[in-house]
Formats: C-alpha cells, structure tokens, sequence
C-alpha cells in the first residue's frame, strides 16, 4: 500500500497525497463509452487524440488537462467519458457528450508515478473512505496532469477525485 501518513491541515505524506478541499462546477466534454477496466488504457490512447482533434476544428480551448470521469462501474466495466474541462456551455459537437461535475467538497489524492500502480493509491482513498464511515460515490473522475509523452512513467501525476456530497 501507498505510504498515507496525514501531515497537517489534513494532506498525506509519501506519494501520494489525500486532502479534503471545495472545487467549483466543471464541464468536461467528450466521448462517453461502456469500457471493461482492461481496455481503458486503449480507450484513453484513442479518444484523447480525438477529443483534442474535435475541440481544434471547433475552435474550443480545454480548461484543464485530460480528464475521464467515472459511472455505474458492474463487473469491472465502467461507463466513462474522457474528454477536456471547459469553461462556459458545451457546444453541440456531434459525437461528444458533457459531464457536468458539481461544485462542493471533494475527497482528492494525487499519485506521483505510472498507472500500474495507481491501485495502490484507490487502496488509500478506500481506507480513506473507511476510515471515515463513508461510502465511495458511484461517479468520480481521474484528471492527468503529466502523462504518456509527457514524461516518463515516474513522473506521470494522476489526481483522482471523489465527490463527497
């Protein structure tokens, strides 16, 4: 498991880093699929490249960097949208669907390293959760501050969050 000592005002030591924090409303907009957790790393390497191509013809400027937000996950396959933040209304672009991610609290850990061993981190925020008798919410999202391309696999940063409702 993740080292995840808490520090003060709340954050985790280590790696990987757990805090309690307020976010505004965000719109991602993207494409939405039915992905078993094996295929999502293909999924991802297909849609992004498509997504940013759609946003550039539309003349439409990402928000944030690439993010996939997570639903109604059964058997290991998960319905998820991976596309960019925006600011404003979505525009009607065929192909693409808006995720509307709601202003309040937020449980967040960002992973320092590669995505194999993210479920290390989803470890800690599960014990987050359990630690706190709280249930996970059934909608979350990743967001990938550095990622493939970007640098290599030891300094991808990957922040996971989960709503708190």
């Amino acid at each position: 498991m993740v080292p995840h000592r808490t520090g003060a005002g709340g954050t985790t030591a280590g790696a990987d880093r757990i805090e309690v924090t307020t976010l505004p409303a965000r719109t991602v907009v993207g494409r939405r699929e039915s992905v078993p957790m094996a295929d999502l790393a293909t999924f991802f390497g297909r849609t992004i490249p498509i997504v940013a191509a759609e946003f550039e013809r539309h003349g439409i400027t990402p928000a944030g960097p690439p993010t996939a937000v997570y639903t109604n996950e059964a058997h290991q396959v998960f319905d998820v949208t991976v596309g960019f933040p925006i600011e404003g209304e979505p525009p009607g672009v065929g192909g693409l669907t808006a995720e509307h991610l709601p202003a309040g609290r937020v449980v967040r850990a960002e992973h320092i390293g590669p995505y194999r061993t993210l479920p290390s981190m989803y470890a800690a925020l599960s014990a987050w959760f359990a630690g706190h008798a709280r249930v996970p919410p059934p909608r979350m999202w990743e967001e990938y501050l550095v990622g493939p391309g970007a640098a290599d696999e030891s300094g991808y940063r990957t922040r996971v969050v989960y709503p708190l409702g």
